[in-house]
């Protein structure tokens, strides 16, 4: 059975250089032949996954142990799925002589009878740095002065950057927050509200840039995100249609909404974020859930803060009388609202008064037929100056 997993757990430690240890093809075979008792029954896309899981989890558990390199997981079927099979299987296989921490608790009769635990063997591992090559990380190097005096040592290693999410600055938010916005309004063409709900989920989420203590909040990051999309597309649908909505359209907005949450998670990635990391705090949801992160943030006043307070301006613009060509943004142009959007901006060469829109295009018929029209008349009236003059 080992022998089936090695290329497996080659697969998941792509940078192991060295013979995998025994106590990992151990654990891997062990948890193989455990699942099949414990968890024999699964999906067909799930089964085809199992070895592959229990490999990983196998990693996970022993990584610290053995000293293992970053392992690198690329799961044979869509992350989603193996998500889920794989949060199920780490759960009901038991951590026996292993913990989730990766630390040995109690060794098994296997290694002590191989003496892997003996002061006459070891582990396989890589060097142990020396004390310069450990402390070399936490010390920066300091500017060198004139009378080259050594700068006074606080005593305490800098602190280490915070991890940066989704490839922009740091931030409080869980790292699919940003991407999944951009992902819901481009699928439901309402690329306009992307940055009044980020507003909204920055707002709540993580007020004053730290992450929030609410429990609720926490918990429910996917619901949350529904409410807060809806409220905000429900307020501007009010303010332009000058009525509230029905029923049937409260229930078509939720089911869109929920439709393209449920498709976030196959459509969105970040370069560089395995998938577990990516979506921590991400949850399943269904109709009820939105309704009631809805009724949460009403109950909480939190869409009578600024954030939501923006939506009136955008109403504003909407449906204002534009006269100013870096505002123009004409309901007849049929092309999607990101391109429109696009050439609005002010850190583009494309901007709105090189924009063709259908307002300029009649203005230009208009302007096209009145020139036509004195070039006529001041031809008719040269023609007739010159009938008028020639000899009889």
């Amino acid at each position: 059975m080992s022998r089936t997993l090695e290329p497996t757990l080659l697969s998941l430690l792509p940078t192991y250089s060295k013979d995998l240890p025994q106590p990992l093809l151990e654990l891997a075979s062990s948890l193989l032949t455990q699942s099949r008792h414990i968890a024999g029954t699964l999906k067909a896309e799930e089964e085809v996954a199992r070895a592959y899981a229990c490999a990983h989890i196998a990693c996970e558990r022993l990584k610290i142990t053995l000293d293992l390199p970053p392992i690198q997981p690329r799961p044979p079927v869509p992350p989603r799925i193996y998500k889920k099979l794989y949060t199920h299987l780490d759960n009901v296989l038991p951590a026996n002589s292993v913990g989730r921490s990766g630390r040995v608790r109690t060794p098994s009769s296997k290694m002590r009878e191989a003496g892997m635990l003996s002061s006459g063997g070891r582990i396989p591992s890589r060097g142990t740095p020396t004390r310069e090559e450990s402390l070399a990380k936490f010390r920066s190097s300091p500017a060198i002065k004139g009378d080259n005096t050594p700068p006074k040592s606080t005593g305490k290693p800098p602190a280490l950057p915070a991890k940066k999410k989704t490839g922009g600055p740091v931030s409080a938010l869980p790292a699919w927050v940003r991407p999944t916005i951009q992902f819901m309004c481009k699928e439901l063409d309402e690329e306009r509200i992307g940055r009044t709900v980020l507003a909204g989920m920055q707002t709540i989420t993580a007020p004053h840039g730290k992450r929030t203590k609410d429990e609720w909040v926490n918990e429910n990051l996917t619901a949350l995100l529904a409410a807060v999309y809806f409220l905000v597309s429900s307020q501007l649908y009010v303010l332009e249609q000058g009525k509230e909505l029905d029923d049937p359209q409260y229930i078509s907005m939720r089911k869109a909404i929920l439709k393209a949450l449920g498709a976030a998670q196959d459509n969105v990635s970040v370069t560089g974020m395995d998938e577990d990391e990516l979506w921590i705090g991400w949850e399943d949801i269904k109709s009820k859930d939105v309704d009631s992160a809805v009724a949460k943030v009403v109950e909480n006043g939190w869409q009578k803060e600024e954030w939501f307070a923006g939506i009136k301006h955008m109403a504003k613009m909407k449906n204002a009388d534009v006269g100013n060509d870096d505002m123009e943004m004409e309901d007849g142009d049929e092309r999607p609202f990101g391109e429109r959007l696009h050439v609005q901006r002010g850190d583009t060469m494309l901007q709105s008064k090189w924009d063709m829109t259908d307002r300029k295009r009649e203005d230009y018929l208009a302007w096209k037929d009145s020139m036509l029209r004195r070039i006529e008349e001041i031809e008719r009236s040269r023609g007739f100056g010159m009938e008028v003059d020639a000899p009889a």
